[in-house]
């Protein structure tokens, strides 16, 4: 396992050395997501840690955001483990003739069949969110839970980038990009499990720290939640404040 190199202090040999230890003992792949948080823990800003370790800087925050959302449950790929899958909500998921409906406890989810984007985002952050199973997140995009696995850890790695079917040339708003989607509904999503209200002018004040230069308002983010099937809420999490 690579040892990145850091402060002037630093061994790179005895770092190597203790790596593979370390790897020998965690895995790689959990050892790297647990060097990543500590990075940036430790003040270590989301473009160096992505250079490191050859990740997007969304799929850096994506991680950093799992981990705080799960604990130490964050570090393991879900797809070899059922620690995260302690879902207490039921799940639904019903064809109709132009969408994919998905329905969580109180909540209906309305995904336009045509939008494969949209619906590789809300499947891989509701299951990233713990909302789904793989095998439900693949109903959603009619995969093979074992395809949408592979799709999930692509996500975690690039980010929402990783969701973009590059030889269909898929393309985003000037503004709102397939990253900024991700974000709107990671907090919407995480919202849902959490059983809690988020209003527009929340999540686009938590947009505009991720993503400074796209000065996204509360009234863009209604619009695209609206695009993506969020506008059949049968219990009102989005709120919009007077």
């Amino acid at each position: 396992m690579h040892c990145p190199q850091l402060p002037a202090e630093q061994s790179l040999f005895h770092g190597g050395n203790r790596l593979e230890k370390a790897a020998q003992t965690l895995g790689k792949d959990v050892l790297k997501r647990l060097i990543i948080f500590v990075l940036y823990t430790l003040g270590f800003n989301r473009e160096l840690i992505a250079k490191l370790f050859g990740y997007q800087v969304a799929g850096v925050k994506t991680l950093v955001d799992r981990i705080l959302n799960n604990g130490l449950d964050g570090f393991y790929d879900h797809r070899k483990s059922n620690i995260v899958n302690e879902k207490t909500s039921s799940v639904a998921i019903v064809d109709t003739e132009k969408h994919k409906e998905i329905s969580i406890s109180e909540v209906i989810i309305a995904v336009p069949k045509d939008d494969i984007l949209a619906r590789k985002i809300i499947s891989v952050t509701l299951a990233e969110t713990g909302s789904l199973s793989n095998l439900e997140g693949a109903k959603i995009l009619d995969y093979t839970p074992q395809a949408f696995g592979r799709l999930r850890e692509k996500y975690r790695i690039q980010g929402s980038s990783g969701l973009i079917d590059q030889r269909q040339g898929q393309k985003s708003d000037y503004k709102v990009t397939p990253e900024v989607k991700a974000e709107i509904l990671f907090q919407i999503c995480t919202k849902v499990r959490e059983d809690r209200t988020v209003s527009s002018e929340d999540i686009s004040t938590v947009l505009n720290e991720c993503f400074p230069e796209s000065k996204i308002s509360p009234r863009t983010v209604r619009y695209h939640l609206n695009q993506l099937g969020f506008h059949h809420f049968r219990r009102k999490l989005l709120l919009k404040k007077n």
